[in-house]
């Protein structure tokens, strides 16, 4: 959609999704069923049970990238945004913000880090 507003027109364009998976069928986050689960009173996850529905931090982050790609001048994202959504879209933009600290170190991560400080009997353990 956004492809086909900067193709018609000059002035600046906004993109600021709903961070939901929303489908063809349920394209709004307002009336959105959770297939995965049938203990909704009502079927419908709007507004208290959307959790499962949410985008990851990295589909955000692609969202920005293709943004950026298609020339849209104000990026962002509205109702279900978290702070790590939006710092990993302005690290896929390519700006440095302050909370980029707080990013996961996954080298550091006691079974999936490749950090040389940990232990090997960690990396060895099967879920």
């Amino acid at each position: 959609l956004l492809k086909k507003v900067r193709e018609k027109v000059s002035c600046h364009v906004a993109g600021l999704p709903v961070p939901y998976r929303t489908t063809e069928k349920e394209p709004t986050f307002l009336n959105i069923t959770d297939s995965g689960c049938d203990c909704i009173p009502g079927g419908n996850a709007f507004p208290a049970a959307l959790d499962n529905l949410l985008c990851n931090r990295f589909e955000m982050a692609e969202f920005a990238k293709d943004c950026l790609n298609k020339k849209i001048n104000f990026i962002g994202i509205c109702c279900g945004a978290e702070s790590h959504h939006i710092r990993e879209m302005a690290i896929a933009i390519g700006k440095n913000p302050i909370s980029q600290k707080y990013s996961p170190d996954m080298s550091k991560h006691f079974h999936h880090g490749t950090d040389s400080s940990l232990k090997k009997v960690n990396k060895e353990i099967k879920y």
